[in-house]
């Protein structure tokens, strides 16, 4: 691909990405349950939940002790990064596809490429939004502190593959999808499931190994983990499965989440699924 194709491609990419963000914002539900929900859920639950996350025993010397609220920053700005990208971007496709406007895109010269560029610009877009609000809430009213410069480092990489391994799934689980009317619930569920047991309102190192197992597989978990490792003390890693951030796997995990899934998005995906 030339010069000019690469620039053409990133182009297009971006005028689909204004388009996409014009028609998602036509669904206010679809903007209010995935966007402003776990903005909701910050505010509720660490207003109700005010205990203190138990100091691990092996960290040793003066660990600050961390309120259930700063604990929750982390995992549901990693619902945020996630949730936006494969809850929203899937519900949104999974419609289009069933209401012929995706049709209407793919008799467009639009290339399929610019199309996966245009999504995950989407969903990055709805991602800044609502980190930035977390943040200021945040550093506001439940004592986080802004992270180091090596922190930021790894929020901004966090971000950056978490929410293309997000959005590849939420392409690929349109396949499953038998109609418009059916797409929140069929993916919501996972993503409820996995909010549970991924380390957003419990600790890692209380759920059953076996979940802990589960959990590893997908990339909220190391999302979520990846978040902590930026917004707590770095004795708390001892809270952690393995006593560690685990910061080298959570980055391969992603990775491999986004080939795998970009394959299956590239093998499943239709544009039609009306007839």
């Amino acid at each position: 691909m030339s010069a000019a194709d690469t620039v053409r491609t990133l182009r297009l990419g971006f005028f689909y990405m204004l388009l996409n963000l014009k028609t998602i914002y036509r669904q206010p539900a679809a903007v209010f349950f995935v966007v402003a929900f776990p903005i909701m859920f910050l505010v509720i639950f660490s207003s109700l939940l005010t205990f203190e996350i138990g100091i691990p025993e092996e960290a040793g010397g003066n660990v600050p002790v961390v309120k259930f609220s700063q604990y929750f920053v982390a995992g549901i700005m990693g619902v945020a990064i996630f949730g936006t990208s494969f809850n929203l971007l899937g519900t949104s496709l999974a419609i289009q596809q069933f209401d012929g406007t995706l049709k209407q895109l793919a008799a467009t010269p639009l290339p399929r490429t610019s199309f996966f560029i245009g999504l995950v610009g989407t969903a990055l877009t709805y991602t800044f939004l609502q980190l930035v609000i977390m943040l200021i809430l945040g550093v506001a009213a439940y004592g986080i502190d802004l992270p180091d410069a090596s922190g930021w480092l790894t929020l901004v990489w966090i971000v950056l593959l978490g929410v293309p391994a997000g959005c590849v799934l939420g392409i690929a689980i349109t396949k499953i999808i038998p109609s418009a009317n059916a797409a929140p619930a069929i993916i919501q569920a996972p993503f409820i499931i996995l909010q549970f047991i991924s380390g957003v309102f419990f600790t890692l190192a209380s759920l059953p190994s076996w979940l802990q197992w589960v959990a590893g597989v997908f990339p909220l978990r190391w999302i979520a983990q990846g978040l902590r490792s930026v917004f707590l003390p770095d004795a708390y890693r001892y809270a952690e499965p393995g006593m560690s951030w685990q910061l080298e796997l959570a980055a391969i995990v992603l990775v491999v989440w986004i080939v795998v899934g970009l394959g299956l998005s590239v093998l499943t995906f239709k544009w039609d699924r009306s007839g």
